[in-house]
């Protein structure tokens, strides 16, 4: 099967490879220029933009923060007892003002941060 060399199939050849990359970079926890990021598709802000959330449903910037989001979700499940805090874990994302933390995290995930961290697995060698 030939590869499509459409304008459509490129812009969404190149916003998927834009989305693997915020993904990568949040794994990393390196902060995505979402400007160097545009002008590396080629495309204008507002056609990256429009494409984008066509995709996605979200705006880079909104989908950029889900992807954190879920990955200080993971990091609150595996935090051990006593190692870090919640406004560590989510600093550490880029996450500052605790009260709009929560606020997304709930919208986002569901629950509080505070419920995510209870469910955090438990360390067998731990003391209480």
């Amino acid at each position: 099967m030939k590869k499509s060399n459409s304008p459509a199939s490129i812009r969404k050849e190149q916003l998927q490879r834009s989305i693997f990359r915020m993904k990568e970079d949040v794994i990393n926890n390196i902060e995505t220029n979402l400007e160097d990021l545009i002008r590396e598709t080629g495309m204008p802000q507002r056609t990256f933009y429009y494409n984008f959330k066509q995709m996605t449903d979200e705006s880079p910037k909104r989908f950029i923060k889900n992807l954190k989001l879920k990955k200080v979700q993971e990091e609150l499940i595996a935090a051990k007892r006593g190692m870090q805090t919640i406004q560590e874990i989510a600093g550490g994302y880029g996450f500052h003002h605790m009260g709009q933390f929560s606020q997304d995290y709930k919208n986002v995930i569901g629950e509080l941060p505070s419920e995510t961290f209870k469910k955090r697995i438990k360390d067998p060698f731990a003391t209480k």
